[in-house]
């Protein structure tokens, strides 16, 4: 009996765990006036991983860096530790996101001659 009980109790738990995506200070998924995001995404040529940006309709921009402003408000932060997440690809960042109850809209390419980068857009799962 007690085997089954512990199935039954590790089977619902995921169910009841919401998920936590921290960007700066805040869980865009706990905020109900956030609904929809911008992902801004470049690799860094060096290294192999990608800079991460979302916008949820903070002050900042994407071109802050180049403005001499802090961009720690637009960085994918780990909860427990509050440290940047690193990821290694556009993909691992696409994956996070659909993990994380985000749904795919729409994304497109911006080739610009000094910067390029890649801009997805999420809806939040009802």
């Amino acid at each position: 009996m007690k085997p089954y009980l512990l199935l039954a109790l590790f089977s619902i738990l995921p169910a009841c765990c919401s998920a936590q995506i921290f960007v700066g200070d805040v869980d865009i998924n706990r905020a109900d006036s956030i609904k929809i995001v911008e992902v801004y995404i470049n690799r860094r040529v060096l290294r192999n991983m990608v800079n991460v940006y979302v916008d949820y309709g903070q002050k900042d921009n994407f071109n802050a860096q180049s403005l001499g402003y802090r961009t720690d408000n637009l960085i994918i932060m780990q909860p427990e530790t509050k440290k940047k997440m690193v990821f290694k690809s556009t993909a691992a960042v696409l994956n996070f996101f659909e993990r994380n109850h985000w749904e795919y809209l729409d994304g497109f390419a911006e080739n610009a001659a000094a910067d390029s980068g890649y801009y997805y857009y999420f809806k939040k799962r009802q």
